[in-house]
């Protein structure tokens, strides 16, 4: 065997590896040139390898047997007392309850996992990538709505691509190969699946007069600066006529203060807000509640909100996912800027709809009110 074929065959094994902070002078100098860099080190390691007369192919394998057998007794295990194996880390279990309560037609991002059940978007990858019988892995892509090359198929199932198997399910994929953003659910999103989040914890709270009139001024201040002109008076003037109309603007007590369009509903024993619409004036992004929605009448009533998401889909630059019917998707602020007028449209229907829904409730409650 050349030099050259023995150099090759044993450069990377583990023998031949150490750690050092002067790999550019090591370079490809002679070994006895190494062996003066070697004998400065700190690391023992690194002096016992000085302290060869040689180094050839008999000592590179001598030593890998001995950081062999070093390795075998500072980590024989597994060591009594650990856990097996098989009993896994609680994130891996909450991963894959959100991965099998993802609905068809949606798609969610290594990070937004990684969130949910905190820890990194990078671990998730690899855990996905290492199992490959992990029902739904298909359905996590990446930041931009890529399709990962480490994505594997559940057991069983039909070979082909992921980005297919989604589109089968709904899930719109542009030119570039990035899935539409309005099927992903973010991590909000899927602790709202697993039943980690109720509509009552997101009411918002009820304000003084003074911390009601400097929320406003702090809302129209962020929306003013993150957004065009036209945007900010769109959704101005439409909160405007949700007042006009007998509803209330509810603010946020966050950084970025948001504004929901909030409208009283219920009977003479039972009172409660409903919204349809939360506004976030920096990140410029418009949630469509459905969420807390299901879970107030006449909105639990399916049909309306699928109706009521049908309206909003009905205008230019709205494109809610069917799928996310439950949870809190999103639609950009600039909507505003040339529809206002159509999403008070339906804003005026939503109002409509509820004080409908609240004179027969009060009705049926006290039959002889007129």
């Amino acid at each position: 065997m050349g030099a050259d074929e023995l150099h090759a065959l044993l450069v990377h094994t583990l023998g031949n590896l150490t750690l050092s902070g002067d790999n550019p002078k090591l370079s490809n100098h002679p070994f006895r040139r190494k062996q003066e860099i070697l004998d400065s080190s700190a690391l023992r390691m690194n002096q016992e390898i000085a302290g060869r007369e040689r180094w050839g192919r008999a000592e590179n394998l001598d030593r890998a047997v001995g950081l062999a057998d070093r390795a075998v007794r500072l980590w024989p295990g597994p060591v009594p007392g650990t856990l097996p194996g098989d009993d896994e880390w609680s994130g891996w279990k909450e991963l894959r309850a959100a991965l099998l309560a993802m609905p068809a037609g949606t798609w969610t991002t290594y990070g937004d996992v990684a969130a949910l059940i905190g820890t990194h978007a990078v671990l998730v990858g690899q855990h996905l990538a290492s199992k490959a019988g992990l029902h739904g892995a298909y359905r996590v892509l990446t930041a931009d709505g890529r399709v990962s090359a480490g994505s594997r198929w559940p057991d069983g199932q039909e070979s082909g691509d992921a980005r297919t198997r989604l589109e089968a399910e709904g899930v719109p994929f542009d030119d570039t190969g990035r899935a539409r953003r309005s099927h992903r659910l973010t991590s909000a999103d899927l602790a709202a699946l697993l039943g980690k989040e109720t509509a009552e914890e997101a009411v918002p709270s009820p304000q003084t007069e003074d911390e009601q009139l400097s929320a406003a001024d702090r809302f129209e201040s962020q929306l003013r600066d993150n957004q065009t002109k036209e945007t900010a008076e769109g959704v101005l003037g439409a909160l405007r006529f949700w007042e006009q109309q007998g509803g209330h603007l509810a603010y946020g007590r966050a950084s970025e203060t948001s504004c929901s369009l909030m409208v009283r509903f219920g009977g003479t024993t039972d009172t409660r807000d409903l919204w349809p619409l939360g506004i976030y004036p920096v990140s410029g992004t418009v949630e469509v509640v459905f969420q807390y929605l299901k879970r107030r009448p006449p909105f639990d009533d399916e049909p309306l909100r699928r109706e009521l998401m049908t309206r909003m889909n009905g205008i230019e630059g709205i494109d809610l996912a069917e799928a996310k019917l439950d949870l809190r998707p999103s639609f950009p602020v600039e909507v505003f800027a040339a529809h206002s007028e159509e999403i008070c449209a339906v804003l005026e229907w939503f109002a409509h709809t509820a004080a409908l829904s609240k004179d027969r409730r009060t009705l049926d409650e006290d039959p002889g009110t007129l």
